[in-house]
């Protein structure tokens, strides 16, 4: 069996944070992605090949724009491709399209004996339009499959609203890229309620949450040890959006007047504002702004508990499982979050549950963790670490992937 994966991973050796005029989007996901492929390869007989498309921001606001078509490879004696393409608004997803499109008839072709799946993370327009101009060609001969942790539209965390004709555009894709993923012939969702939103639960598909490896630099950040302090910081870092509950932590934080409890905020959003207001109000918010993967880790290290709000209120939340619950419990540190549809039951024995979505539950359940010994609180977080490491890494996570993927062609 060949495997093809489709990407956007961002590789380090370019740059591409420094260069851009703004945060760039899809760290996370390259997380994800990278994860996805350790753990693929680790249960093929060889290697994937990787087409990856190196997704920027338009010219100008990153300073490239063209992109070269190139070989890399994710791991020695692998050839991948970097798909080029012109980085100038609509110019580039036509060009990311036929590129891709190309690419991968020539990978089809040069294995045209084997049997093939060509996997995409992610709901990238050009390169679900690419994978479904493969099939109509090659057409039995190749299995698709389309694995995502989100949906667009209603399903999504940042609804439409109307406001203009580029968001109107920005929908009405949304609405052929439903279409075209409901031609994939198999799916790797995030939750179990995606399959049915998507209108494919007749086909095959399974439930994978996310997946965890662990990077170099987190290694270094378990080796020394906190020191002691009255002082209780709750960490939260990632998007800054109204519908993450940003106002709803702020809030809950308000009701705890101890003076030695702190609040550690970083990430960048539309609740900047938000956050740096209560921050003048109260000393004890910090905002930290941005930060690079690296910074959070040392952060998390001298945190007491860590903290993600989203509640129950909206419905994309049973659309999405968020990757910061993976990094989170793998950090070693207690953690604080909501109970929401879209968490896995096996979950529920190490994420720290408020009662109920009021700021004062989880004000209460704040208070009653960081209030543990801090003996009791390393035996949570070394708990939901060993979790994460040895029930959530990409080799245990990604085999029932490739046994659907075999199991297909064998049909």
């Amino acid at each position: 069996m060949k495997v093809a994966f489709c990407g956007l991973l961002l590789p380090e050796e370019k740059g591409l944070t420094k260069r851009a005029k703004r945060r760039l989007p899809g760290i996370s996901g390259h997380k994800v992605t990278s994860s996805l492929i350790d753990g693929i390869d680790a249960n093929l007989a060889e290697p994937v090949t990787v087409f990856n498309i190196i997704n920027t921001f338009n010219f100008p606001n990153f300073p490239d724009i063209v992109f070269k078509t190139e070989k890399w490879s994710h791991r020695a004696g692998v050839s991948d491709i970097h798909i080029g393409y012109i980085n100038l608004f609509g110019i580039k997803y036509i060009t990311q399209t036929y590129n891709l499109y190309k690419n991968l008839c020539k990978w089809k072709k040069q294995n045209a004996r084997e049997k093939c799946v060509v996997c995409v993370y992610n709901i990238h327009f050009p390169m679900l339009l690419a994978i479904y101009m493969l099939k109509r060609k090659y057409q039995d001969s190749v299995v698709i499959c389309l694995s995502t942790g989100d949906l667009t539209g209603k399903y999504n965390s940042i609804p439409y609203r109307r406001p203009g004709i580029k968001e109107w555009l920005i929908w009405q894709m949304g609405k052929y890229i439903d279409k075209l993923a409901r031609e994939f012939d198999c799916f790797v969702f995030a939750t179990k309620y995606m399959a049915a939103a998507l209108g494919v639960e007749k086909k095959p598909w399974i439930v994978l949450e996310c997946t965890y490896s662990e990077p170099g630099y987190v290694h270094n950040t378990f080796q020394e040890k906190t020191e002691n302090s009255t002082d209780k910081i709750i960490f939260y870092a990632g998007a800054l959006k109204a519908t993450y509950g940003i106002t709803h932590l702020l809030n809950a934080f308000s009701l705890i007047k101890d003076p030695h409890y702190q609040l550690w905020i970083a990430g960048g959003g539309t609740e900047v504002p938000l956050v740096e207001e209560y921050a003048r109000k109260d000393s004890r918010i910090k905002f930290l702004g941005y930060m690079s993967p690296e910074e959070v880790a040392l952060r998390q290290k001298e945190s007491t508990v860590l903290i993600n709000p989203r509640t129950t209120e909206y419905e994309y939340v049973k659309y999405s499982f968020g990757g910061k619950t993976m990094e989170c419990l793998a950090s070693g540190k207690p953690y604080i979050a909501h109970r929401l549809p879209c968490d896995p039951p096996e979950y529920a024995e190490h994420i720290q549950y408020p009662d109920n979505d009021s700021d004062e539950a989880l004000a209460k359940k704040i208070v009653e963790i960081c209030e543990f010994s801090e003996e009791k609180r390393e035996k949570i977080g070394a708990n939901a670490r060993l979790f994460i490491l040895n029930e959530k890494n990409p080799t245990v996570m990604c085999k029932p992937v490739v046994d659907m993927w075999k199991q297909m062609l064998k049909e």
